[in-house]
């Protein structure tokens, strides 16, 4: 009403019609980014399991399944991998560390001994998703791996978003000018199918559309995987 009589210029200007808007082609969100997301805001995904994504990657290692382990015999040595969903160390257990993984099949119950803890101790508290190699122990329906090595495997959490993506090179302008020289930006080669099966590769595994000079930002630096763990 201060303004006076008549119609105002905001609300006249919104009658009028502009023109249609721009269709827009958003490029399609890779289905490891949408299931780091998922994490990021819900703690949890129903798309797929990140273990699924990365699966194709622990083949070389033989990674048995959490669905696997009720059918092969006990005393079996193997590998198993899965996010850490509950580290446990009862009183009463004399040291010894319970932690449950996860996988797209299921769970896997590990048993770290005072000797192995204490040879792996960053391994055991910090990875978020983490390599075990041991021997299967079955009684009745209660089955356990009984870990001789462990590995922090939770680079591989950063290669979520290339998967099933299209990656472009891009590199930082300074590198453009003055090129990192070869002999760092040389990638650790991966272990063929059949070497050292039971071993994880400790060093960053990059896809092979990802240039070698400047790794992806891992999205797992800033997701947290739900955890629970003793105090």
């Amino acid at each position: 009403r201060a303004l006076g009589e008549g119609p105002l210029p905001l609300f006249a200007a919104a009658g009028e019609e502009h023109g249609a808007e721009l269709a827009v082609r958003l490029p399609r969100i890779a289905e490891g980014e949408q299931v780091v997301e998922d994490y990021s805001m819900l703690r949890l995904s129903l798309r797929t399991h990140p273990v699924a994504l990365l699966r194709e990657r622990l083949a070389p290692w033989r990674a048995t399944t959490a669905a696997q382990l009720k059918d092969l015999p006990d005393g079996t040595r193997l590998t198993v991998a899965g996010l850490v969903l509950v580290r446990q160390r009862p009183g009463s257990a004399s040291g010894v560390i319970f932690a449950t993984i996860e996988d797209e099949t299921g769970v896997a119950n590990l048993v770290v001994w005072p000797k192995t803890f204490e040879a792996y101790r960053p391994v055991v508290l910090g990875a978020r998703l983490l390599g075990a190699t041991g021997r299967l122990q079955k009684e009745g329906i209660v089955i356990h791996v009984v870990t001789e090595k462990l590995f922090d495997l939770s680079h591989l959490l950063g290669d979520l978003s290339e998967i099933d993506s299209l990656q472009t090179a891009v590199f930082r302008a300074d590198e453009l000018k003055n090129p990192i020289p070869a002999r760092r930006s040389q990638r650790r080669p991966a272990s063929a199918p059949g070497e050292d099966a039971d071993e994880f590769p400790h060093g960053r595994t990059i896809g092979s559309r990802q240039p070698a000079l400047v790794p992806p930002v891992a999205p797992a630096d800033r997701v947290k995987f739900p955890q629970r763990n003793f105090r």
